[in-house]
């Protein structure tokens, strides 16, 4: 698998997962909320906050149904975007340079061609492609032909399409792909997260990194993505889950609730280990005292023959391993003995 840098960070096998705060639209057309979603995605220690740029007029018919339910339902998806999608060039610039100041990485999913070229003459130092445009070839070429690291979401996708989508992006020249494994519903249930898809998508682009776009709710589902080979786990984020114009902010996590994912992936990748199995220094003393010897069941002479009705098996570990009982019988003592201690090959004859 090929790393991929994105500003300072790397995405790769012996990298730590990289954590992208999705904010989408949950800076509700404001700037300020912008600002502070870029503050709270910092404390939370995340690597990259993630926005989406679009126009409620190039995204959707007015008469498009919405596909999720919010408990409102005279409501088309025409109607929720433009609420959403108040932001200007210059705000925007403002909302990246803010960023840059925080010091973390600051990208954003386009949905149209403007967009593009919007977010390209910002500097950002990646694109996200939604899980909904993983067949909208034209806009992934035009994506892929700004030579910039991309994050593909494939909720909803085929391997046929997920195949096209990717052979896309490389025909533009760009190899620079990281594959999120996506499932698109929220909020997504956990019997349905199918993270068993994290690995297959790794033998079927083994050149490619693999993430992981989760919508579950709270962290454990994502935290387990780890486990099966997830590189990046992008979340929904949100400063002030009782905000309500973004449909978003009750499915999202918090600072604090980021925080706790990233520590559970650290306690994962901590206690991953090797698929080798090798001494550990902090079994050492368990090796000596747990495990059993040969022992004296009675004081045994200098000059004796061993015999079985001599002999038990006991802890400690420091004698002879019980797999050689058989080899001592009928072998010399060329010591004493004491009565109930473990009999070593120093103790017998011919033990070299």
């Amino acid at each position: 698998m090929t790393s991929i840098e994105i500003g300072n960070k790397t995405i790769g096998d012996n990298s730590s997962c990289f954590t992208i705060a999705e904010a989408g639209a949950n800076h509700e057309g404001d700037v300020t909320k912008a600002f502070q979603l870029i503050d709270s995605a910092k404390n939370a220690g995340v690597d990259a906050i993630k926005f989406q740029t679009y126009s409620a007029e190039k995204l959707t018919t007015k008469t498009a149904p919405k596909y999720w339910n919010d408990g409102i339902s005279n409501e088309t998806q025409f109607d929720v975007f433009k609420k959403l999608d108040s932001l200007n060039k210059d705000e925007w610039k403002r909302i990246f340079e803010y960023a840059e100041q925080k010091q973390i990485l600051c990208f954003s999913t386009p949905f149209d061609e403007d967009a593009v070229d919007l977010l390209d003459s910002l500097n950002v130092p990646a694109f996200k492609i939604a899980s909904a445009d993983i067949t909208h070839i034209p806009l992934i070429r035009k994506i892929a032909s700004k030579k910039k690291p991309i994050f593909i979401s494939t909720g909803m996708a085929t391997m046929e399409e997920i195949t096209d989508a990717v052979q896309t992006i490389e025909n533009e020249g760009n190899d620079k792909i990281i594959i999120m494994h996506c499932m698109t519903s929220y909020p997504t249930k956990p019997e349905d997260a199918n993270l068993e898809m994290i690995r297959t998508l790794g033998k079927e682009f083994p050149k490619y990194a693999i993430g992981y776009s989760d919508h579950t709710l709270g962290t454990d589902v994502g935290a387990f993505s780890r486990l099966f080979g997830s590189k990046c786990i992008e979340k929904h984020f949100t400063h002030d889950k009782n905000l309500t114009v973004s449909r978003d902010h009750r499915l999202s996590l918090n600072s604090d609730d980021f925080k706790e994912l990233i520590k559970k992936m650290e306690l994962i990748d901590l206690s991953r280990g090797s698929s080798t199995r090798k001494e550990f220094p902090s079994e050492i003393d368990s090796i000596k005292y747990a495990r059993r010897s040969i022992v004296s069941k009675e004081r045994i002479g200098k000059g004796s023959k061993i015999t079985l009705e001599m002999l038990d098996i006991k802890r400690p570990g420091t004698g002879i391993q019980p797999k050689f009982l058989e080899a001592i019988i009928g072998k010399t003592a060329i010591k004493d003995i004491s009565e109930d201690v473990p009999i070593t090959w120093d103790d017998i004859e011919n033990h070299e």
